[in-house]
C-alpha cells in the first residue's frame, strides 16, 4: 500500500471490466492518481544525490504533462469523451 496510485487503478480497472463502477466515474479517478504518481517522482527526486537538477527536472517535467494532459482532455465534455471512446474500443477489441 506504499503506492496507492497503483493499487487504486489496480481496483477499479477489474471494477470497470465487470460492469460495477463506470468508465465515466474511473476517468477523473485515474487522471488523480497519475498526479499522485508524479507526486511520488518528486519526493523521490528530493534525495536524489547523484545528479539533483536532472532528477527534480524529469519529476517536473512528467507532473506538468499530466497535468496539461488533464487540462486538455477533462474540463470540456466533448474531449472527454475522446479517450472514453477509445477505452470502450480497445475493450472490445480485448475482448475478441
Amino acid at each position: 500500500m506504499v503506492q496507492s496510485s497503483s493499487i487504486t487503478t489496480s481496483v477499479l480497472v477489474p471494477l470497470a471490466g465487470a460492469g460495477i463502477v463506470t468508465l465515466r466515474q474511473v476517468f477523473p479517478v485515474t487522471l488523480g492518481a497519475n498526479v499522485g504518481t508524479t507526486l511520488t517522482g518528486i519526493m523521490g527526486a528530493t534525495v536524489a544525490t547523484s545528479n539533483p537538477v536532472e532528477a527534480m527536472q524529469v519529476a517536473l517535467c512528467h507532473l506538468f504533462f499530466n497535468l496539461f494532459g488533464i487540462l486538455l482532455w477533462y474540463p470540456v465534455p466533448a474531449m472527454r469523451n475522446i479517450p472514453l471512446m477509445m477505452c470502450r474500443f480497445l475493450g472490445h477489441m480485448t475482448a475478441h
